[in-house]
């Protein structure tokens, strides 16, 4: 038996007991690759134990702009986002790297104050589809997996993380193999005083042991202290308040949606960004979306159902409704034409809710 160690053991085949030991990872990218790889490395059980974190990655080396329409001036390692649509900055730091002391805080604090104002919500769909093409990966399936719920579009979770970004929910993360302790003491600090903004550090030491291929992956998350977590949870929108300080197209296009469900025997259904129009067979038809001002209609779930024809051509009734370019699977008119056109749009889901 081998003694020492870091009070982690192995087991080998033989039944002897193999003492790991701490080793520093090759290089920062090591790290990076993993958590890319292997989101929940970051410990989402850990942040919130009563609703642990799941994430999806929009993007590595995702840029950063400093003012409306500009290139991205800094680069951030990762950007995820979790189950309920929350932006997820991450920042990968070695031990060794002098700058994980003071510096890397106040880039992120720039990275964070720059990716809320400047950050298109539409780009971080992009680039989210794009991750998850290259990975093999269908961006419709994962974000119903993450969610767990398969009725959720790729459309209505961004434009929750839109509304994330907009108040101010989001999560800062520092990764390192080692967190020293004047950052933990600064994560600390600035996790007890933001609201609704999260800032958390977590270490993820590696053990490997001789003789032993595999390697072991222990993360710890710092940063919730006993004030940070009594923080008032931020809660999802009352849509009374939402639909009160929405603007005159919005509550007008509210109040005839209402009136057009009840005249079909149909219902609208609350969701945390907006309200979803359902079909008979409870098929979620349309989404309108008060803070985008939008009322999306989902065209691609028709098609992957069989009813190619009548989303072709519902897609075809809706062009000229609007001067906005419409996209093929989840055309969004504005709510200020689709008031104006109301009749034609009525008719457009006359047809849509009877399949």
């Amino acid at each position: 038996m081998e003694m020492g160690g870091d009070g982690l053991f192995h087991i080998d085949e033989a039944g002897r007991l193999v003492a790991m030991r701490v080793a520093p990872y090759e290089a920062e990218e090591v790290l990076q690759d993993l958590l890319a790889t292997h989101p929940d490395l970051l410990a989402g059980g850990q942040m919130t134990p009563d609703a642990p974190r799941r994430w999806l990655l929009v993007r590595r080396e995702f840029g950063i702009p400093d003012r409306d329409g500009g290139s991205g001036r800094w680069s951030l390692d990762h950007l995820f986002v979790d189950q309920d649509g929350i932006p997820t900055l991450v920042e990968v730091k070695r031990s060794s790297d002098s700058r994980i002391r003071r510096e890397v805080v106040g880039q992120m604090l720039d990275y964070a104050a720059n990716g809320v104002r400047y950050w298109p919500s539409q780009d971080l769909r992009v680039h989210f589809e794009q991750t998850q093409r290259e990975a093999g990966q269908d961006p419709q399936e994962m974000i119903s997996q993450l969610c767990g719920d398969e009725m959720v579009t790729v459309e209505e979770f961004f434009a929750k993380v839109a509304e994330n970004l907009r108040t101010g929910r989001i999560r800062m993360v520092f990764v390192a193999d080692v967190i020293p302790d004047d950052l933990r003491c600064i994560v600390e600090f600035l996790n007890e005083q933001m609201n609704p903004g999260e800032v958390l550090a977590v270490e993820v030491k590696q053990y490997l042991a001789e003789g032993y291929p595999g390697k072991t992956l222990v993360p710890v998350v710092y940063g919730r202290t006993a004030a940070a977590s009594a923080k008032t949870a931020t809660k999802r929108p009352d849509l009374r308040e939402v639909r009160q300080n929405a603007d005159d197209h919005v509550r007008t296009l509210w109040d005839l949606l209402e009136r057009w469900t009840q005249r079909q025997g149909v219902a609208l259904q609350s969701a945390p960004s907006g309200i979803r129009v359902l079909s008979r067979s409870d098929l979620r038809v349309a989404q309108l979306y008060p803070s985008d001002r939008v009322l999306c209609f989902n065209l691609d779930p028709m098609r992957k159902r069989g009813h190619e024809s009548l989303a072709a051509s519902c897609l075809e009734s809706l062009r000229p409704l609007t001067t906005k370019a419409l996209t093929s699977a989840y055309p969004s008119l504005p709510a200020g034409d689709a008031v104006a056109r109301w009749d034609d749009v009525e008719t457009i889901l006359d047809r849509l809710v009877h399949v």
